[in-house]
């Protein structure tokens, strides 16, 4: 066989401006080679190089070295597979039979004989990583090695797989018969590529190739994969003519300078000091945040902290400041914060940013959710391949899709993304990938549901097991729910929960504020923070009939005027009340808000209520506000008087934080205290509506808790460990009876939460020890199909709510459809018009999914996909406006979809009624 036959093997082919073009596969694999060493020093964090370092099993002293010429390793190799008579037969992508002539005709005069009659259709098709991993295996590298290779494609296979590939020999050799001389010829072609890449990765026999962790693997294989596309990007790495066989010898240090500078300054977190707060916010820093940076800079070995702490405080100022501590104790390059919903992603974007410019390096910053860039902060940043220090603050473009942006050194986005990191899909080791590079902040823990949280811990886990630190923020947590976070963290670190050290009382602890972290095995609690008087609410509870008059509560409540705010648990029920509001007390008195609203018309009416009741506002004599749930999210909203419907503890907290909030408004004298009605606290009869939003178990505890005063901040602690405890209740045999079915219902709600989540969740990481026993081959076996086709149904299937799932709404008109607050045919191609398009988003409420007792988000989502390729097909061309879900109300303001008929009135939002008997629901 001649010196170099195999350089003769392709890897890509393709035509370029009507040139044949291709790259041989020795090429691509020392291009793979090259970045995956590069990607190694300048662009993984020393902490994951750490960790990588670990997680292998060797007696070797220079690890460091070992880790990094094992990345090489496997980019030398990762396409072995395509050394093989199967994949050298394939067809050009586009039937090029010119090309795929021209280079069978090289391999045939290289030496590579009968390749050119050699019957593609007849064999198995095995794909080129299934067939790498069996040649690495036959050549004896172990199997936490050559699963990599398996696995580098996204998805990675069994020992089983990789061995069926012998019962095809000829789809690799090119002959059945294993010693014939087209058998061997192969098989020293293989041995040539495979001592190539242990000799160019300093390797000199294959007992050196060290036995590495499962996590360990993850790491690497995403590492692989990163390393693949970049040097598969022909902007970074071109094709060459079909008559060249060789490359400047420069090609893989340009090519990755293209990709990335690596003159440019490397962010430089600090380490806590006095004036850290004034230097990133301009302001000194108060006392509870002082003294979180203090215990934070006393850990040793940081991993999970949790904050609980009211709104005002600075939760998150202390939570960046923490981010720096963590990334400089821990050698982390970056941050992801999340957060509950798109709108908090938005409103944190800009603070971190700010943040971000008043650290020290260059940086590349993201938003990362399905709405990223409409979000005109986020989509001015300047974009550019290489980030220069010199440039401060941008958007490095490679970073751009799905996949990749959880990649990005700085991303902000919703808590989708670390949920996403629990479940099963191809390329999930990307996103693990991402985040053992950074310190992860996850704000308003409170909001996730049972089923989120099953995602939720299982990815806490993994995380723990990357060391990576993570940061949780919430206003207050119930005690068994603070104590699983740390839990399954110090599980995926290692630790055994029950016998790690914790403080006295740690079971028991309501002290708020509260600062709870490990420092290694033992978990401690800071809570000597400096005491505030509060603020006494008075509430007054009222029974269904005396909430059915809510006209005569608002009269009596407000003979001298004032701003008073509804928050009821149901749009439908908000809907009601606004109508009934509006003919007692006209348009011009009542405004409403809530969830079903199309996003532009949401976002003005949130604007009106700044400035009508916000700070520093001049405020209307008289006011009426009716809302939902939406209300207590994130709105800086004064009201003089508070009216709720019944809900859980934490929330009537939440909705109370809007009542006198602002202490230099000025009030009507009857209202100068804070005073709450609270609606249907009528002896535990809840109204069957909000017990689909709440479980009846929580609302029944919190009207048996419901104190007649409350003071913010100092009761809410114990008030919500009151609720979300298992302390029994004193009541009769009636009630009691009452109270089980609740529980019993919930407790079933839960399990059956549970049980749907953990069918795509992946399993908890192996760690115990290192062997071929624990490796990624069926890390993702069974893996959500379903959720690898768009991230409209991957985020569906993390959350149990169907809020995540919008739809762009849209009015028919004469020759097109039109906005509903301006009319005008559109024209979508037009770039500044798909933008406001695709800004005019609906969620979908519950209702819409479900029909006759059966839940049919995937129906629904496959309608509104066939309504969109026959409607909207052109929209794939343009980049606002693709991967979108989209319907148009007919004139009458009406869409159909299923046996439901969605209307929408700018006024009141949507409304789902029931086709066949057209009454809402």
């Amino acid at each position: 066989m001649g010196e170099s036959m195999e350089k003769y093997l392709w890897a890509k082919k393709n035509r370029c401006e009507n040139a044949p073009m291709w790259l041989p596969l020795m090429i691509h694999l020392e291009d793979t080679m090259e970045i995956c060493g590069r990607l190694f020093d300048n662009w993984l964090s020393d902490g994951t190089k750490d960790f990588l370092i670990n997680s292998i099993d060797t007696g070797v002293e220079n690890k460091n070295d070992l880790v990094r010429n094992l990345c090489r390793f496997l980019g030398a190799v990762h396409d072995v597979g395509k050394a093989t008579a199967i994949f050298q037969s394939k067809k050009s992508f586009n039937g090029d039979s010119e090309l795929d002539s021209l280079i069978l005709e090289n391999l045939q005069n290289a030496g590579f004989k009968n390749i050119d009659f050699y019957d593609f259709k007849s064999k198995k098709n095995i794909a080129h990583n299934v067939s790498g991993q069996y040649i690495l295996e036959k050549f004896g590298v172990n199997f936490c090695v050559a699963n990599i290779i398996g696995a580098h494609h996204g998805r990675p296979i069994s020992k089983l797989e990789s061995d069926g590939s012998s019962s095809y020999f000829s789809s690799l050799y090119q002959d059945d018969d294993t010693n014939s001389t087209t058998a061997i010829f192969w098989s020293k072609i293989h041995k040539k590529i495979f001592d190539w890449a242990m000799i160019n990765s300093k390797f000199s026999n294959v007992d050196e190739l060290p036995l590495i962790s499962q996590p360990g693997q993850v790491i690497l294989s995403g590492l692989l994969v990163m390393a693949d596309w970049i040097s598969s990007n022909e902007d970074y790495f071109p094709l060459i003519g079909i008559d060249e066989c060789e490359v400047d010898s420069d090609r893989a240090e340009l090519g990755f300078l293209k990709w990335h500078d690596s003159q440019a300054k490397e962010w430089e977190p600090q380490a806590y000091y006095d004036e850290i707060y004034k230097a990133r916010f301009n302001f000194n820093s108060k006392d509870a945040q002082k003294k979180i940076s203090e215990k934070i800079d006393e850990i040793d070995k940081p991993g999970i902290m949790i904050v609980e702490a009211p709104m005002g405080m600075g939760k998150t100022e202390a939570a960046l400041v923490a981010v720096e501590q963590l990334a400089q104790k821990t050698k982390r390059r970056g941050m992801f914060f999340g957060l509950p919903t798109q709108a908090t992603s938005n409103g944190i974007f800009t603070r971190v940013k700010d943040w971000l410019e008043h650290t020290s390096g260059g940086r590349s910053i993201r938003l990362i959710h399905g709405k990223a860039q409409l979000n005109e902060e986020f989509s001015n940043l300047p974009k550019s391949r290489n980030i220069h220090g010199e440039d401060g603050l941008g958007v490095n473009e490679w970073f751009a899709g799905r996949k990749l942006s959880i990649l990005d050194d700085f991303t902000v986005g919703t808590i989708d993304q670390i949920l996403l990191c629990a479940l099963k899909q191809k390329h999930l080791m990307l996103r693990h990938l991402g985040l053992s590079n950074k310190i992860v902040v996850i704000d308003e823990a409170h909001a996730y549901d049972s089923y989120m949280n099953v995602y939720l811990h299982q990815a806490l886990r993994w995380l723990g097991a990357y060391k990576v630190p993570v940061v949780i923020l919430s206003a207050t947590l119930p005690i068994n729910k603070r104590n699983e976070l740390l839990k399954f963290y110090m599980a995926g670190a290692g630790y055994k929960f029950k016998k790690v050290s914790k403080p006295e009382g740690f079971e028991t602890n309501e002290a708020y504020p509260l600062l709870t972290y490990n420092d290694g095995q033992s978990i401690k609690q800071f809570s000597d923070f400096e005491k505030e008087s509060g603020r006494d609410y008075t509430i007054i509870r009222k029974n269904r009939d005396e909430s059915e008059d809510i006209i005569k509560l608002i009269n009596e409540s407000t003979p001298d005027g004032g701003v008073v705010g509804i928050i009821v648990n149901t749009v439908k029920k908000a809907q009601e009340l606004f109508l009934k509001c509006i003919a007692e007390y006209g348009e011009e008195v009542v405004e409403l808000l809530h969830s079903s609203f199309i996003a532009t018309d949401r976002y003005r009416k949130e604007k009106q209520l700044l400035n009508t009741i916000g700070k520093k506002c001049k405020r209307p004599d008289f006011k009426i506000i009716i809302g939902t749930q939406v209300i207590e999210q994130s709105l800086d909203i004064d009201f003089d008087l508070l009216i709720t419907d019944l809900a859980p503890m934490d929330l009537i907290l939440q909705r109370m934080g809007r009542l006198h909030r602002h202490t230099e408004t000025k009030r009507p004298d009857n209202l100068k205290t804070p005073k709450v009605y609270v609606l249907n606290c009528d002896n535990y009869d809840f109204d069957k509506a909000s017990t689909y939003v709440y479980p009846a178990y929580l609302l029944f505890r919190t009207e048996y808790f419901l104190p007649e005063k409350i003071n913010l901040p100092n009761d809410i602690s114990h008030l919500v460990q009151l609720v979300y405890s298992d302390e029994d209740l004193e009541l009769d045999d009636e009630l009691k009876m009452k109270y089980e079915n609740y529980k019993r219902a919930k407790d079933k709600l839960v399990e059956e939460k549970k049980i749907k989540a953990e069918a795509y969740c992946i399993d908890k990481p192996l760690i115990s020890s290192i062997s071929t026993d624990k490796n990624l081959s069926d890390w993702i076996k069974n893996s959500n199909h379903v959720a690898e086709a768009s991230d409209i149904k991957a985020y569906a299937q993390v959350r149990d709510s169907t809020d995540t799932i919008e739809v762009i709404a849209l009015k028919s008109c004469e020759d097109g459809y039109e906005f509903f607050d301006k009319k005008g045919v559109l024209n979508s191609s037009d770039n500044k018009t798909a933008m406001e398009i695709a800004k005019r988003t609906i969620k979908l409420p519950n209702s819409v999914y479900y029909s006759k007792g059966k839940y049919l988000i995937d129906q629904v989502i496959e309608e509104l996909e066939k309504y969109y390729l026959k409607n909207f097909a052109s929209w794939n061309e343009q980049l606002w406006l693709k991967n979108n879900l989209a319907i148009v109300f007919d004139k009458k303001n009406e869409f159909r979809i299923l046996d439901k008929i969605l209307v929408y009135d700018p006024k009141y939002g949507l409304i789902v009624k029931k086709e066949d008997e057209n009454e809402r629901i």
